[in-house]
């Protein structure tokens, strides 16, 4: 039910991407003696999942919204990592180049209830009334999209609770191929970008049907008669469908969860010349890798685009 209030919109800005919405809820519990007990809660929703693994109500992690510990990201693009950054969440970020720390992004705490009375306060022979109310809250960036400096190669995202996770990064100048970014909606329900920097090939794909049609004239000087320069088998109803095949190039073990996600997307994009178009990935099997078997890993992903070529929106 929730699921159906959670619009995902995205346009390329990540300033302005919608991907959760708060929720508000009242649970009545009715016992056997007659008795009820009732609990209210809020919470932020996003359009997310948890695997059969994670048990029941698996929530958002409290820190970097993404499962690989490793971004490879294209030399001059902005990297744009997603973290929760509510009640309990991330604390701050720290980004570093070798040994050298470059910014720290630092994260509000959520809001706590104060409550002051009319009691008149007294010090210094001085009084001062309060009669003021702030209300309630919680952060208006529950989830935060950091801009990492471009000499970044690690990121350390520290949590309220003091805990530490580190993700890597590696920037890649490719020279061959023109590099090209997905986004996708992970696990979390939240938008998460993957370049691709091999390969890529494109296609197309063209059904259609067909009519019988009547090329018969009839003059009073000629009879009837047709013309061999007039078609009777017309196409009709052309439905084109374009195709993308991307390879990553060479990446980590953990990319084996990314593209897993990615394949279980309901929400694709694909960037091309500064607009975002819908795609669907294609591609329903994935044989996970390692370096052990694999030595060098790499995953190729089929799209379909998520539209015909042909203009038919009514």
């Amino acid at each position: 039910m929730v699921k159906d209030y959670v619009d995902v919109t995205f346009t390329g800005d990540y300033l302005t991407v919608s991907e959760s919405a708060w929720v508000e809820w009242t649970m009545v519990q009715n016992f056997d003696d007659l008795s009820t007990n009732t609990e209210t809660g809020s919470a932020i929703a996003t359009n997310g999942y948890g695997y059969f693994k994670d048990g029941v109500n698996p929530v958002l992690p409290k820190g970097a919204l993404i499962n690989n510990s490793k971004i490879y990201n294209y030399s001059g693009e902005n990297i744009y990592l997603p973290i929760y950054t509510g009640q309990d969440g991330a604390y701050k970020a720290d980004y570093y180049n070798g040994g050298t720390l470059l910014r720290t992004d630092t994260f509000g705490a959520p809001i706590i209830t104060l409550t002051a009375d009319n009691a008149i306060i007294t010090a210094d022979s001085t009084n001062f009334t309060a009669d003021m109310t702030l209300s309630s809250g919680t952060s208006s960036n529950i989830i935060t999209r950091v801009t990492p400096p471009s000499t970044t190669d690690r990121i350390v995202v520290t949590r309220h609770d003091s805990t530490e996770e580190t993700i890597l990064v590696e920037t890649i100048e490719e020279c061959k191929y023109a590099p090209c970014k997905i986004s996708f909606l992970n696990q979390y329900g939240v938008v998460q970008d993957l370049w691709f920097f091999k390969r890529r090939d494109d296609s197309v794909n063209i059904t259609n049907t067909e009519y019988l049609e009547n090329t018969l004239t009839s003059t009073l000087s000629s009879g009837v008669n047709y013309s061999l320069n007039s078609a009777t088998n017309i196409p009709a109803n052309f439905k084109t469908t374009k195709s993308v095949r991307l390879n990553t190039g060479f990446v980590d073990e953990s990319h084996n969860e990314v593209i897993q996600e990615l394949s279980l997307s309901e929400r694709v994009w694909i960037h091309e010349n500064s607009t975002i178009y819908p795609v669907k990935p294609k591609t329903k099997q994935l044989n996970y890798k390692t370096s052990l078997n694999d030595k060098l890993i790499d995953f190729t992903v089929d799209f379909d685009y998520a539209f015909n070529e042909v203009n038919l929106v009514k």
